[in-house]
């Protein structure tokens, strides 16, 4: 452990990542009277994390988050198969009751935007659901703005373009946290240490490492700055981890590569799931999940993941022109409008040809399809056929934590003074067969709770070189 350094500037909390985890949590310390210092290696001003970008629909497992605790607690059990483990479900089901209202207070405005239960609580107004541009307007965006204006506005200090490179701890137990600027290398010593800066969608090593030895070729349906720093570092300093091979995220169009204007939306999820999936070879891939997360997992994992494409018929098709019930963009026509890939043809025959296969290989494919108990059977043309590819939003796994957003070791005990919010920590979302339990209410929850937690660990006085304990 190393003795504390003059040149380090002394701060009592640091938060790594200016997203909605990171923005909560630092809001939040502000009103229980602790500063912090925030650094985000992005240099633009209300973010550019996944939040900005994303759907705005605020849930708890489908569940709005003032639902209640119990209903709440037992719908992620079960959509997780138990993996988030009693204590993280716990937690989340209750302290989730406080995010709307935590959030309304601080400006965020929201609506429902549908009937269903889980759009309840979506930001306001909402995104149509057009390309990967941002839309500073609207909801997402502007409920960023409004925690980051906050911030700010109490006296709070945020460091755009501060990439944290290093973590270690010092004599008297505090953190160093090293970060890169464009003026050089810098650091601060602090109480405690908040790591919120995302998962590591997009980089393409780490992806290869726990997730598929070709993840890296899926689509990055995400903001780019989700590079798993914050959770290389806490690996570093003997976090435990959990959950790293899975990832959330959609099948979307194979055109995607080229175009913006395919993702986020449309998915091509229920095309997939519900269809003959096959491989470039025309062979049948066996889809033995019912979500579309647990189905990118899988295809993440596979050779070639670009090489994949849905075969389905016109009842399908036409099924897929109906309402979104989360509100966002069907497929059908969003798909052709957007200049995605579909190919159609009266035979199966005409359909491999369209598609480069081998007639005898895909019509073989369709017909083990056919026979598989329980599935939708392609016999109604013209049939139609759409390129598809895995696109990864977040990684579900991360770093070990516990009720109190504390990190963990690999043993389960507590390194003190190190938290982890959002897609930087695990065990929240993530399950066999897919385990998805929403990454807004989730960030936001564990951020908030972070924050009561990082207040309440610097309350309690910790001894300094040349000091004793305070009493």
């Amino acid at each position: 452990m190393k003795p504390l350094s003059a040149e380090a500037e002394q701060r009592a909390c640091v938060v790594v990542g200016e997203g909605l985890a990171g923005m909560v949590a630092a809001r939040r310390l502000q009103q229980l009277g602790v500063s912090a210092t925030v650094l985000e290696k992005g240099d633009v001003e209300g973010g550019l994390g996944n939040t900005v970008i994303s759907g705005g629909i605020v849930h708890v497992a489908w569940l709005p988050p003032d639902a209640a605790v119990e209903a709440k607690r037992d719908r992620l059990l079960a959509e997780t198969d138990g993996e988030i483990g009693p204590e993280l479900a716990d937690a989340f089901a209750q302290m989730s009751s406080h995010v709307i209202p935590w959030l309304v207070a601080e400006g965020v405005r929201m609506r429902a935007k549908t009937a269903g239960p889980a759009t309840r609580w979506t930001f306001w107004p909402f995104r149509s659901g057009d390309g990967r541009r941002l839309h500073p307007e609207l909801g997402p965006g502007q409920a960023m703005s409004a925690l980051y204006a906050n911030f700010r506005r109490s006296g709070g200090t945020i460091v755009l373009g501060a990439r944290a490179n290093s973590l270690e701890p010092v004599a008297g137990g505090r953190w160093r946290v090293g970060y890169g600027t464009g003026d050089g290398p810098r650091s601060l010593l602090a109480d405690c240490v908040l790591l919120a800066d995302g998962g590591f969608q997009g980089n393409q090593e780490m992806l290869s490492r726990y997730v598929g030895p070709n993840a890296g070729l899926c689509l990055l349906r995400a903001a780019t700055g989700g590079t798993g720093d914050g959770l290389r570092l806490l690996l570093g300093v003997g976090a435990g981890a959990v959950g790293l091979g899975r990832v959330y995220g959609h099948l979307v169009s194979a055109t995607a590569l080229e175009s913006d204007e395919l993702w986020p939306f449309p998915h091509l999820d229920e095309l997939c799931l519900k269809g003959a999936l096959v491989s470039r070879r025309g062979d049948l891939f066996p889809v033995t999940v019912d979500s579309p997360e647990g189905l990118v997992t899988r295809l993440a994992r596979t050779e070639d993941p670009r090489g994949f494409a849905a075969i389905f018929d016109e009842g399908l098709w036409a099924e897929a022109a109906h309402q979104h019930t989360l509100g966002i963009p069907v497929a059908n026509p969003g798909l052709v409008e957007r200049g995605g890939h579909l190919c159609a043809s009266p035979t199966i025959d005409g359909l491999a040809a369209a598609l480069g296969m081998a007639e005898r290989g895909l019509a073989a494919a369709v017909d083990a399809h056919n026979c598989e108990p329980g599935s939708v059977p392609i016999k109604t043309p013209p049939y139609r056929a759409v390129r598809v590819l895995p696109g990864i939003t977040f990684t579900m796994g991360g770093a070990r934590i516990g009720p109190d957003a504390g990190v963990r070791g690999p043993d389960g005990r507590a390194i003190s003074g190190l938290y982890a919010a959002g897609s930087t920590a695990g065990g929240v979302n993530g399950g066999p067969r897919g385990g998805y339990v929403g990454g807004l209410a989730a960030a936001a929850t564990f951020g908030y709770i972070a924050g009561g937690s990082m207040a309440a660990h610097v309350a309690v006085p910790i001894s300094r070189p040349g000091q004793g304990r305070q009493p």
